[in-house]
């Protein structure tokens, strides 16, 4: 099936059922299909043909998620901007995505407009917030498009550093996803009563593929969080029953740490599950979460350019892993050889859901992609049972003076045992001299206090002397990206003041 028949098949089996919940805005799945086909109906008015490209840049809204499908149901591919997005970001990602038209909002003008004179090809930007938007949608039939599309035709386009930290289209099919899906889906055991509150941006491939899609499947309802705080969601979950969240460790980190007296003023009984994903979580505080919301915890590990390499369900997890294999998966050390058991190296993975390629960049796709394998840069280990231990990124090991390699997840989870620890990351902070000097960032929790020999002194009790970070420094929060993943490379560069 491609996406288009996903949602008519749902729509039309459970046409009254909640489809998308923001604030008082509620979608039944008529409704959201009905709109879904005036949108496209209209961007073919317009002169838009199966295969062109359309750019997304709005804030996460119903109508992001309505205009989305739209664009899919027209046989186009949504190419998903970063609402944050910059004009020296977005006029390459518009031009190099060869987008005809761009589905946007009105307080974005200003932006759009300074990039219009070197992006030819963009001939149409409708605001969805302006008269002519409406007018243009008025005119325009609710019934399905006579548009042919393929499982194999183009659908989304997303903008990442991906792997090679080179910002580049990553280009999905119809049929990535929905092979996705199927391996996905049940092993959440996503249901239609399911009211799915997602805490993640919609241009990233979580938003989008599981808070955006994965509810469509079987009728489910996503609610979205415009804006994270834990308070939001405590509210939102209790107002609209939540039964599922989906976010990344950050979200989650934040969540657990709750004063108990503040979480009974909530009934959050309806919660069953969480899902994290975009960063490594910690077996600690995933645990804590879990007996303070009575839920269960579990954890996906992909990239942008892969859907699904391992995953935890609710049936089978473990926590501090990233689950069991859902790709085919090997660990593969610097000559191309399999490790051992228990060793690290890295993740070489293959699956029906792998990207088609990094759009207009077929000499990058080709180092990433070997003999159908996609040599995903992380760092991974398998233990007795077929758990994946996600180590990180292969550029993020400290190699200091000394040569002796340091995983920093190891130090790190052995920091978050502290009782005064909320978050930390274990970078090498590069200095002139010296090169990577083994640095501990740490976010003490609210009214906790610790020392740096007392760190230390925790530290060597479960780690070699080596392993034990020569600096540590208090920051108030760590940076990441939107994705919220740790901006590691920003820490490497901090300097002490």
């Amino acid at each position: 099936m491609n996406i288009k028949q996903v949602l008519e098949r749902t729509a039309r089996a459970m046409p009254q059922n909640t489809a998308i919940v923001m604030g008082s805005q509620r979608v039944s799945y008529r409704e959201f299909d009905e709109a879904c086909n005036r949108i496209a109906n209209a961007v073919v008015s317009l002169g838009i043909k199966r295969g062109d490209h359309i750019g997304i840049l709005m804030g996460r809204t119903p109508e992001w998620v309505i205009n989305c499908f739209g664009v899919l149901k027209a046989g186009a591919a949504a190419v998903l901007l970063d609402a944050r997005t910059k004009a020296p970001e977005l006029e390459p990602q518009l031009r190099e995505s060869q987008a005809r038209a761009l589905i946007t909002e009105e307080r974005f003008a200003p932006l759009v407009s300074s990039v219009l004179p070197a992006v030819p090809l963009l001939k149409h930007v409708l605001e969805v917030d302006t008269d002519a938007y409406k007018t243009l949608l008025a005119a325009s039939s609710p019934a399905s498009p006579s548009v042919h599309i393929d499982d194999d035709d183009d659908a989304i386009i997303f903008y990442t550093l991906g792997v090679l930290g080179k910002n580049k289209g990553i280009v999905h099919t119809h049929a990535s996803f929905t092979s996705a899906l199927a391996a996905l889906v049940p092993r959440m055991k996503l249901e239609t009563d399911d009211v799915v509150l997602g805490l993640l941006p919609f241009n990233y491939l979580l938003g989008f593929g599981v808070v955006v899609l994965g509810p469509i499947v079987n009728g489910a309802t996503t609610v979205i969080l415009p804006h994270f705080s834990s308070k939001n969601v405590l509210e939102t979950a209790e107002r609209e029953k939540a039964t599922m969240l989906i976010g990344v460790p950050a979200s989650f980190n934040a969540l657990a740490i709750i004063e108990e007296e503040t979480l009974r003023s909530y009934d959050l009984g309806s919660l069953r599950a969480v899902l994290s994903a975009g960063a490594k979580s910690s077996a600690y505080l995933m645990e804590m979460l879990e007996k303070r919301f009575n839920l269960t915890a579990m954890e996906i590990y992909g990239l942008t350019e892969l859907i699904i390499v391992t995953m935890g369900g609710v049936d089978d997890r473990k926590l501090g892993t990233a689950g069991r294999p859902v790709a085919e998966l090997r660990v593969l050390d610097k000559e191309g050889r399999e490790v051992p058991q228990g060793e690290v190296g890295e993740a070489v993975a293959r699956a029906p859901w792998l990207m088609k390629e990094y759009y207009k960049e077929s000499e990058l796709t080709a180092r990433v992609i070997k003999d159908g394998w996609f040599y995903t840069g992380d760092l991974v280990r398998a233990d007795e049972d077929g758990y994946v231990d996600y180590v990180e990124k292969m550029s993020s090991i400290i190699v200091p003076s000394g040569g002796v390699k340091i995983l920093p997840e190891a130090v790190e989870e052995v920091l978050l045992g502290h009782p005064a620890v909320a978050e930390t990351a274990y970078v090498g902070v590069i200095d002139d001299y010296r090169g990577q000097i083994p640095t501990a960032f740490i976010v003490l929790k609210e009214g906790q206090s610790a020392t740096v020999d007392e760190l230390r002194d925790f530290c060597r009790q479960s780690v070699a002397e080596f392993k034990v970070p020569k600096q540590i420094r208090f920051v108030d929060s760590l940076p990441r990206s939107e994705s919220g993943r740790i901006d590691r490379r920003l820490l490497s560069t901090v300097k002490e003041s």
